[in-house]
């Protein structure tokens, strides 16, 4: 498995699973919910070559999601998030270490606007619920082709 398999990973993954750290009644423990896959380009056409870029060994992937959402409080908190790519039927899946961060930028949330959105964000693009965010790998742990393969940096996980 190479980076560019990774990357078909990803795309053909129907969600992302993401895990961020608790707080409030679940502080300390890891929080597992899905998030739309914008770098999947049969779901999200309009956001081919852009949801998703490598360089080198990292990957950065946007994702969008509600600002009043618990994760984005999380993700406030601690930026520090896994995420995970699977395609259970090929037995492939990437668990994606690395940081998230939001995306303040109008002009980049403009861009990454999809217009069947509105059920989601009634005031579109400059809607205050409407958080992107990107995430960058610091290192990935994948499995596929009955093999175990790492990109990136190991992460201190202590």
């Amino acid at each position: 498995m190479n980076i560019k398999d990774v990357v078909k990973v990803i795309e053909a993954s129907e969600c992302a699973q993401i895990a961020t750290f608790g707080k409030g009644e679940t502080e300390g423990f890891p929080e597992i919910r899905a998030l739309l896959n914008l770098a999947n380009p049969k779901q999200y056409p309009k956001l081919k070559n852009k949801a998703i870029s490598v360089d080198g060994e990292t990957v950065t992937i946007y994702f969008s999601t509600n600002t009043s959402s618990r994760k984005v409080s999380q993700i406030r908190e601690n930026n520090k998030v896994c995420l995970y790519f699977v395609q259970p039927k090929k037995f492939k899946g990437i668990s994606a270490i690395g940081t998230i961060e939001e995306v303040t930028d109008m002009d980049v949330k403009k861009d990454f606007w999809q217009t069947g959105w509105l059920m989601y964000y009634h005031k579109g693009p400059t809607d205050p619920d409407y958080t992107l965010l990107k995430f960058t790998s610091k290192y990935m742990h994948c499995w596929g082709n009955l093999g175990i393969h790492n990109f990136g940096e190991p992460v201190n996980l202590n």
